[in-house]
């Protein structure tokens, strides 16, 4: 049984403890000594090293019952900024942060609800198979940590992640794949008042590029966008280089794919038109994924919720996350909807009710 009170203090101790990308050490401390002290085996990996981050992704095992299906529940242990010194208040059953901070609802709701789950899988005893909870660092640079996990330490045949916006009940079972685009375009600098027509702008180019490639909603599955553009060196010089990056996802890889070479070609006609080079470098940021309602894992994840009494939404979603690096590994995963709301903002927010219900959730999943 899910105690409230406990679930509650532990969320706020949590988002208390400050944990920016690369520096979860402290956070990877405090729930090592809790889930050591409930009988789960830790193990910290060496993603910390490789990615630059004071700590590795923690994995905490507890062998339960080996005649069941091992499973897995993941969170990520990073918050985004402003994510410093945050202080937690509840007012009329929503918890929000007192100070102008995010609340790291995201992801540490899901956290709370999974330190819950496991204090409850000890007190009742309860009958359930192998489970490992992996908490992951650095998913909000890129889903750094789940893509540099140490996988021989995931013993879970499929897995659950507790980091998604929404009401619980909500099942993420569509997710894109993404590709990043970075173009380097290089012209020939030359004075802008005395001989403009010598030079070659690079961001006339980039402009041109810009300008004439397919963008934002492409169709029901398919998103372009340009986010970042910058070059030249002052007002009275022709720019001899630009640089933009941009990304394309799709629910479909041919679709990803077809979109990634016409921003590709759109790069390269106005680097020619102008008389420019260009450089680009395109790189899969992640795969995506897909499952049916009748897969075990998404199965599993509905019989929970209709025991409690909610009926499941099956949701697509045009974010990434660990789930999908998850299922490149080919362990089927699925992303649950947590409660909190406004993720990313100083209006963060999450329902005591809800918090309860992702716990219950998670505890449900578990005991099946």
């Amino acid at each position: 049984m899910i105690d409230q009170k406990r679930l509650i203090a532990n969320f706020f101790e949590i988002v208390g403890i400050d944990s920016l990308t690369f520096n979860e050490e402290a956070l990877v401390d405090h729930l090592s000594k809790k889930l050591r002290g409930l009988g789960f085996s830790i193990k910290i990996d060496g993603a910390g090293k490789e990615i630059g981050g004071n700590t590795g992704n923690l994995i905490a095992h507890l062998p339960g019952d080996s005649s069941k299906p091992a499973i897995f529940f993941n969170c990520h242990l990073d918050t985004v900024e402003p994510g410093i010194g945050i202080e937690p208040v509840v007012a009329d059953g929503i918890i929000k942060s007192k100070n102008e901070t995010i609340l790291g609802a995201d992801d540490k709701a899901g956290i709370a609800a999974l330190l819950e789950m496991a204090h409850a899988i000890v007190e009742e005893k309860a009958s359930v198979g192998p489970i490992d909870i992996i908490f992951t660092v650095a998913e909000e640079k890129g889903l750094l940590g789940a893509k540099h996990l140490d996988w021989s330490l995931v013993t879970g045949e499929y897995g659950f992640v507790l980091d998604a916006a929404g009401m619980v009940g909500e099942i993420t079972t569509i997710a894109p794949w993404q590709n990043s685009i970075t173009a380097v375009f290089y012209g020939k600098a030359a004075h802008a008042g005395i001989s403009p027509e010598s030079g070659i702008s690079a961001i006339q180019a980039a402009a041109r590029a810009v300008e004439t490639m397919p963008l934002g909603r492409r169709d029901r599955e398919t998103t372009a966008n340009i986010g970042e553009i910058k070059g030249g060196r002052a007002p009275n010089i022709v720019p001899e280089n630009a640089e933009i990056k941009g990304e394309a996802r799709s629910a479909k890889v041919s679709k990803l794919n077809r979109q990634t070479d016409r921003m590709v070609q759109a790069i390269k006609r106005s680097a020619k038109a102008y008389g420019a080079t260009v450089d680009v470098q395109v790189t899969r940021e992640y795969d995506g994924f897909s499952f049916s309602s009748k897969h075990k894992v998404v199965t599993r994840a509905g019989l929970a919720l209709k025991a409690m009494g909610i009926e499941p939404i099956y949701a697509a979603t045009g974010g990434g996350s660990d789930t999908n690096v998850f299922n490149a590994q080919n362990i089927p995963t699925i992303n649950l909807g947590v409660g909190y709301l406004d993720p990313h903002t100083t209006n963060e927010s999450i329902s005591v009710d809800q918090l309860g219900l992702a716990a219950e959730l998670a505890l449900t999943i578990a005991k099946q």
